[in-house]
């Protein structure tokens, strides 16, 4: 399978679960040789597309998740801590119509300034705030993911950043998930094939 790097200079890679910045607290892909943004061919194909627009608009798109190996997916689910073990995916099996990061044709994305500023968002990217594990609050401050969200907790700013990035993001003709305004992936993404490990890849 071929995958391609994905960096621009509006186009920036920072994987969050390469750091101690996660839900985990951990960093959870170098150990498995993961430590860039990388996605299917024609994923990578659509993204380039924002380029000029980005540019345009003064703006960076910072994809902070991508491709995960099934066997990176599978050692997150076991090894959870029981406070995240609900929001954790199981491995997808092939025949699943889930499991999109596994098969590199999903992001997680926000936006920022051209001086690496993050926009304000409805909540922080993938929901994580240090010492959300201990706030009672944190299963309300997740309904806030959801794109349909209407409540008045959310900023006017935030609500249209959120549709600005949606925005772009239909127009290179990703679909965007329900319940995440930071995921998006090809149309029809569960059809590619899952990828293992990084060492049955080719990354150009």
């Amino acid at each position: 399978m071929i995958l391609r790097k994905i960096q621009t200079p509006h186009i920036v890679s920072n994987l969050f679960y390469t750091t101690t910045h996660n839900a985990f607290y951990k960093d959870m892909y170098s150990a498995f040789g993961l430590k860039e943004a990388l996605v299917h061919p024609k994923l990578y194909e659509k993204l380039i597309l924002l380029e000029p627009k980005l540019s345009e608009l003064g703006l960076k798109l910072v994809i902070y998740d991508a491709f995960r190996p099934l066997e990176v997916q599978k050692f997150m689910f076991e090894t959870a801590p029981d406070y995240l073990k609900p929001y954790i995916a199981p491995p997808p099996s092939e025949t699943s119509k889930r499991g999109f990061h596994p098969r590199g044709v999903a992001i997680d994305c926000y936006l920022t300034d051209l001086y690496d500023k993050p926009l304000e968002f409805p909540t922080e990217p993938d929901a994580f705030y240090e010492g959300y594990e201990k706030d009672e609050n944190f299963p309300t401050y997740l309904k806030k993911c959801h794109r349909d969200y209407q409540g008045d907790d959310v900023s006017l700013t935030a609500y249209k950043n959120k549709e600005l990035l949606e925005k772009l993001m239909l127009e290179i003709d990703l679909e965007p998930l329900p319940h995440e305004w930071w995921h998006f992936n090809l149309k029809e993404a569960w059809t590619y094939p899952l990828i293992k490990s990084l060492k049955n890849v080719t990354i150009l």
